[in-house]
């Protein structure tokens, strides 16, 4: 429970892991109906319900206020022993407004005459529920996201962006817009809509983005006051956001984890493969929930990297996401532990029940369609039962320090949703090039059972390369600046392994190419690109180092290499395709093609080797998987006394073989077999077809 009034809400310590689900309440629904789902729920092992505070179900019309099913629902939860998460709709107006067309569509919240109407629905919530001993925290908006129209009000809050973010106007005028404007007013009040096709191309790329960076900044104005508006009223309790889409660029959408983490309390995510993970191989989607998850510990700002799985899908679709899916049991587990695997405290569905009509009706659930629990449900339930069994263990547990490190680029993502075109994975040129970099360097590391950390630009430029991490990636990171290449360099002299592909430093956010950068990229790397070569043989390969082959993709970077730098790779006709250079006590390496996206494409044998060769003996552990590459992957929690140990396995039965640094006893989780285990040995261990293997390492002091 959370009772933290001395001040802004914070975690507390200790806090066991649990498994929830949002709860819908639909229209029709009575207090009875609310009652028994929550008793439900609590048979079924979950802890935390979520709610959605819905508008226009609690103010029914000016001024009168039902609450009748909500109280239901926090009363009953108590008397159960659960936590209760409202997820606030501030942003979503009633129907008798006259503003929107659903109950979750968005209003123009530039409008003060709107903000002032949202300002009095947040009172009416949180003073109702904040004094609740099992209110855990508030859900500040749900996946918050919104495209800007340029609205009369959206055109005067641009021209008070501007003002707070340039010295003056002809400073935006030189560095931004193509459009020279007189004053603040004129830009106030819009540009003149109606470029033609061939206009467009050649718009000014820094305007653009500037729109773009517009929209993240204003989504983060709207939180802040949402923030603020329920710490007048309630101290005690964190907020939380759940960013969606994670994989894709949303900043056009005002989408920015990075920049939100230093808003909320803790981070959640939202975790729907048949929404967010469909760029995905289905055989990955287990694997996306964990990079989700990863992404999420790596932005959050809470106190031992505290954040949640805030939404998961729980049931099948058929019309209201990417394409039909109905999740089995195995695929359930598979989720939840990918998910606490990677470090999340909590793992919530949406839904335990289904809408009763409309977008979503009939679907998500993880009861089946006559309300009885499905066999996903018992899968969760299932999970719920390992998590309290072992409740000592996972409560002391953290997740396994990275040892890579991802440049998350926000500037290149950017930049690449404004270049590219269309989005599919398979065209290397997508305007979510950038993401599917990075997606395919974690996906490596994912497949090899290494762990993973993400930074972005200014983390990067202001707090460094924490001394934990031993390789670091630039993922075809085509935006680089001067500060971000000072802190490679520094890992590197240090022993640290920097390994980029592609165009890396190429341009800046704005697409320029910029001299100083490029040259100051060329020193880390120890080479520069000599000449762009897209006219390769589909079967180019580079002769790598160890007799290993890289298949070339998109282009051939002909790689001009610095004096006392080696070059470790050609392509067929002698050219440097590879080079290494070794700075301080650490080393930059430089693939001359686009590598890491090509994985993420094209996930080829030839690729992963490759890396498995670079990053060699860093990769090792306390608990090491040995026969890496196969379809079980290694997860651990570190603990005091030892370590959980999550296997995952993508296919058919398969062994899993474990080497040990330490002395001490294996515990299977499921039958509590143990066996001694020595310092060194191996150990093998099965684990069923699609299955997830949970055991117990406690170490014995020597």
């Amino acid at each position: 429970m959370i009772q933290n009034c001395g001040g802004e809400g914070t975690r507390p310590s200790g806090e066991r892991i649990r498994i929830g689900s949002q709860l819908f309440i639909n229209k029709d629904d009575t207090p009875g109906n609310v009652r028994q789902w929550v008793r439900l729920m609590k048979e079924n092992h979950l802890e935390i319900i979520r709610l959605f505070m819905i508008w226009d179900q609690l103010e029914t019309r000016e001024g009168q206020w039902v609450f009748d099913n909500y109280d239901a629902c926090f009363e009953q939860a108590l008397e159960c022993g659960m936590e209760v998460v409202p997820t606030l709709m501030s942003v979503s107006p009633p129907g008798w407004m006259g503003l929107t067309d659903g109950p979750q569509s968005i209003a123009d919240l530039n409008d003060p005459a709107y903000m002032a109407q949202s300002r009095e629905y947040i009172r009416q919530v949180v003073n109702r529920y904040k004094d609740y001993p099992n209110l855990h925290s508030w859900i500040l908006w749900n996946e918050p996201s919104r495209t800007i129209s340029r609205t009369v009000h959206a055109n005067r809050a641009y021209a008070d962006y501007v003002r707070a973010c340039y010295a003056d106007l002809e400073q935006y005028n030189r560095q931004v817009s193509y459009r020279q404007y007189k004053s603040f007013e004129e830009l106030a009040e819009g540009p003149a809509s109606g470029a033609g096709t061939s206009e467009a191309m050649f718009k000014s790329f820094a305007e653009q983005a500037e729109w773009r960076r517009f929209a993240v900044y204003d989504l983060n104005r709207q939180l802040k006051w949402i923030r603020d508006e329920i710490r007048q009223l309630d101290r005690c309790h964190p907020v939380h956001v759940n960013p969606h889409n994670l994989q894709m660029d949303m900043q056009g959408a005002g989408q920015s984890i990075w920049q939100e983490s230093e808003i909320a309390d803790f981070m959640g995510c939202s975790a729907h493969p048949v929404w967010h993970s469909v760029r995905f191989p289905e055989r990955r989607w287990g694997q996306s929930v964990s990079f989700f998850s990863d992404l999420m510990k790596s932005a959050t700002r809470a106190k031992d990297r505290y954040y949640w799985v805030t939404e998961l899908q729980g049931g099948p679709t058929l019309y209201s996401a990417v394409q039909a899916y109905t999740p089995s049991g195995e695929t359930i587990s598979q989720w939840v532990w990918e998910g606490i695997g990677s470090g999340a405290r909590a793992v919530v569905f949406w839904c335990f029940n289904f809408r009763t009509g409309g977008f979503e009706g009939g679907e998500w659930a993880l009861l089946d369609q006559l309300g009885e629990p499905s066999p996903r449900l018992l899968a969760a339930k299932e999970a719920a039962q390992l998590l309290a069994q072992y409740g000592d263990w996972f409560t002391r547990s953290a997740a396994e320090p990275g040892k890579v490190m991802i440049l998350y680029s926000e500037r290149s993502w950017l930049l690449g949703a404004l270049e590219g075109e269309g989005d599919d994975p398979a065209n290397p040129r997508n305007k979510n090039m950038y993401a599917d970099a990075m997606t395919g360097a974690y996906l490596m590391c994912s497949d090899l059972s290494v762990p993973v950390e993400f930074v972005n630009e200014e983390r990067l430029a202001s707090e460094g390369i924490p001394g934990h991490i031993d390789v670091f990636i630039l993922p075809n990171t085509i935006v680089l600046g001067e500060q971000e290449l000072e802190q490679l360099q520094a890992f590197a002299d240090r022993g640290g392994l920097v390994i980029a592909d592609g165009l890396a430093g190429m341009k800046d956010p704005a697409g320029n190419i910029n001299a100083c950068v490029c040259a100051q990229a060329e020193s880390l790397f120890g080479s520069a690109v000599r000449d762009i070569d897209t006219g390769f043989e589909e079967e180019t390969v580079i002769a790598a180092e160890g007799g290993l082959e890289i298949p070339a993709w998109q282009y051939c970077l002909d790689l001009k290499a610095g004096e006392e730098v080696r070059v470790a790779g050609h392509f067929p006709d002698g050219r440097p395709a590879v080079t290494i250079k070794e700075t301080g006590s650490g080393k930059v390496l430089r693939i001359g093609t686009n590598f890491f996206q090509h994985y993420f494409s094209r996930p080829q044998e030839g690729l992963l080797a490759y890396f498995h060769r670079i990053i060699g003996g860093r990769m090792d552990s306390e608990i090491t998987l040995l026969n890496r590459r196969e379809k079980v992957r290694l997860k651990l929690l570190n603990h005091p006394d030892g370590a959980i140990v999550i296997l995952l396995n993508n296919g058919r039965e398969q062994e899993a073989v474990l080497s040990f640094r330490s002395e001490g006893r294996w515990i299977d989780a499921a039958t509590k077999e143990s066996v001694q285990v020595h310092a060194g040995q191996q150990l093998t261990i099965s684990v069923g077809r699609n299955g997830v293997k949970l055991g117990i390492f406690k170490r014995v002091e020597g």
